[in-house]
């Protein structure tokens, strides 16, 4: 019998996946033009992508383990909840800014484009996206837990489809911002 729910929240959980990856991709499909305002920008996409889904399915994971452990409780108020929404908010600034130098220096050395605005366009939309993100990831994890749901079966791909679609959404708002 368990090995029957798990297998239906991993397959409804993948599924989530791929409404999400579809819908994500549908929304860089209606705002490609945006896209173009600012040459180099395909380059910074994939990295910031998987960067988004990477912090924040290591922040559930992290969370899932805790619950497991009895380390905080469904509450959600805890100090290792705040330190750790604090550490993967750090990460992602730190690692936004060096994609966003990379994707600066390949721009300018390889295609002779030099458009600083490279370097904020990460960093806008990653804050942007963070701020959204990281809160709604253990909100999710405290809920399933609660609900006898296994967060480590569930919560990589739900942050996977939610985080796409964010990053998205946070990546054209920059752009927005920025043009």
């Amino acid at each position: 019998m368990a090995e029957r729910r798990e297998f239906s929240e991993i397959l409804s959980s993948q599924l989530v996946a791929i409404t999400g990856g579809v819908i994500a991709g549908t929304l860089l499909a209606i705002f490609t033009d945006k896209l173009f305002l600012l040459p180099g920008l395909f380059l910074l996409l994939p990295g910031f992508l998987e960067l988004k889904g990477a912090i924040a399915g290591s922040l559930a994971s992290r969370i899932g383990t805790e619950l497991h452990t009895k380390k905080i409780k469904t509450d959600g108020k805890s100090k290792l909840i705040k330190e750790n929404k604090i550490a993967s908010f750090i990460l992602v600034f730190f690692v936004s800014l060096i994609l966003g130098v990379s994707v600066y220096l390949i721009t300018y050395f390889i295609f002779g484009h030099n458009n600083p605005k490279l370097i904020l366009v990460p960093l806008i939309a990653a804050t942007i996206s963070s701020i959204l993100l990281f809160p709604l990831t253990v909100k999710m994890a405290l809920w399933l837990y609660k609900h006898h749901h296994d967060p480590d079966n569930v919560m990589g791909p739900y942050v996977a489809s939610i985080g796409d679609i964010e990053s998205i959404l946070s990546i054209l708002i920059a752009i927005t911002i920025l043009t």
